[in-house]
């Protein structure tokens, strides 16, 4: 293994920025900056040839600009909330609405535009990074977060996400990361996709969960079997299976045979898919572009908190709450 650090820029109150990258003995690197606690790139060599899995920035500005959340740490509550007010055990707080009056990635409270405190270290035939913040905001609580992600010798990643709060407060963190298993910019539609999950949320026009969940048989949410993703947007929730037999996720690229599978401790899974060049086009080339990444968001339900049988959500206070995402990459 090896470890490196490195400036990967400097924020405008003239922090600098950290790069922390991990490198394994078949020379697959995971880069995390510091901002954000944002995975920044999966890269994998082979027969000499780096390949970029991620769908990623390669300087700060971009993420300084980065509507589409690339790579980064989603929390308190990723996903998005109906309700802007709350009462936990007593304590009232009111949440900034930031999408059509609803609450979507924490609003204003989200983890992602934090420059948060790295540590990197070799443990031999893994390595880690650990980012630290203490966040105190909108909502109860100060919270104390550290994101821990781990790279092994047999090309898998894990990333653990470990919380304690001074009051009972709201946790739903995740990882906001795009994948492209064929290449920059490279239509992702002809990706093939397995979802171990029966059932699927149902959402409204504003993409808010009703609070059904519907069955995934015969419709487009059936992805019990890998098939070909195809032309239809996903922004959705899927359930997961509690007993399954393989992993939560797989994603392939049918050219290549690279294959990336996802599985987690978190009930749910969303499937985001988006083209990140249509905000710098005219509206005509945006509904005709390809998709060219897609985002697989480990996390309990969205919306949890407002719908029984979605999820728990509530992280008691003083009391250490953790959740891992593996992610596996295969050729």
């Amino acid at each position: 293994m090896k470890v490196t650090e490195e400036v990967f820029g400097t924020l405008p109150d003239g922090e600098k920025v950290t790069a922390f990258t991990l490198e394994n003995i078949n020379h697959t690197q995971v880069t995390v900056i510091s901002y954000g606690a944002t995975w920044q790139s999966f890269s994998i060599e082979r027969s000499g040839e780096k390949k970029e899995l991620l769908v990623q920035f390669d300087d700060l500005e971009h993420y300084l600009d980065n509507p589409f959340h690339f790579g980064n740490t989603i929390g308190r509550v990723g996903g998005r909330l109906s309700k802007t007010a709350y009462n936990l055990s007593g304590t009232s707080f009111t949440l900034a609405p930031n999408e059509n009056g609803h609450v979507l990635h924490s609003s204003v409270n989200g983890f992602d535009t934090i420059n948060w405190q790295g540590t990197a270290r070799n443990m031999g035939t893994a390595a880690e990074v650990v980012l630290s913040h203490t966040f105190d905001d909108e909502f109860p609580g100060q919270l104390q977060m550290n994101v821990t992600y781990t790279l092994y010798d047999d090309d898998k990643l894990t990333i653990k996400f470990s919380g304690e709060s001074t009051e009972p407060t709201l946790y739903n963190p995740m990882t906001h990361v795009y994948f492209n298993l064929a290449g920059k910019d490279a239509d992702i539609t002809n990706h093939e996709l397995r979802v171990a999950s029966h059932k699927h949320v149902e959402v409204d026009d504003e993409t808010i969960p009703t609070g059904r969940l519907v069955e995934n048989q015969h419709s487009k949410f059936d992805f019990s079997q890998l098939r070909k993703i195809g032309d239809d947007q996903f922004d959705d929730a899927w359930l997961l299976d509690e007993q399954r037999d393989e992993v939560g996720v797989i994603v392939q690229e049918p050219v290549s045979g690279r294959t990336l599978t996802v599985d987690s401790d978190r009930n749910g899974v969303v499937i985001f898919m988006t083209n990140p060049g249509i905000k710098d086009h005219d509206d005509d080339w945006a509904e005709n572009a390809p998709f060219t990444a897609l985002a697989v968001e480990m996390q309990t339900l969205p919306d949890a908190v407002n719908h029984e049988g979605f999820g728990d959500i509530v992280l008691p206070a003083n009391q250490v709450k953790e959740y891992t995402v593996t992610y596996k990459i295969t050729d």
